[in-house]
């Protein structure tokens, strides 16, 4: 389930699998999300919950966070070169990397702020993502 309901961008142009892309030319190509994505968007929405049980606000924060999460992505691939073949799943993993970051951070704010080991932060994500993310077919 994806409450987020948008996804990245679509498909990338179609560069030949051999070419190599310009630095310069990041910011046209779109970024996509994959089960990895959606398993962190989740824990990144449970770990917000923890602060604000509100699902629309957590929702509303994820989508505004997307964007600069993206061009964070283009920063960090700035100046290196890919070639067409996996530039899908480079900014894929690179975006991911970077909201993995960010639910790292929530994490060890969480522990911080509670004073608690990882264990206690990671019970109260996983009981957020369960109540939340769950579907239960009755």
């Amino acid at each position: 389930m994806n409450i987020s309901g948008v996804p990245l961008l679509a498909e990338p142009s179609n560069l030949p699998a051999s070419s190599t892309l310009p630095e310069t030319d990041w910011e046209n190509i779109p970024v996509h999300e994959n089960d990895v994505t959606t398993v962190l968007m989740q824990r990144w929405i449970a770990c917000y919950m923890l602060y604000d049980w509100n699902l629309h606000h957590a929702d509303h924060a994820y989508l505004s966070n997307k964007c600069n999460w993206v061009q964070q992505t283009y920063k960090r691939l700035e100046g290196t070169a890919t070639d067409a073949a996996s530039l899908k799943d480079t900014l894929t993993d690179t975006f991911n990397r970077i909201l993995l970051e960010d639910v790292e951070d929530f994490i060890q704010t969480h522990m911080e702020v509670w004073k608690c080991d990882r264990l206690t932060v990671e019970f109260q994500v996983a009981k957020v993502t369960a109540e939340i993310f769950s579907n239960p077919k009755s």
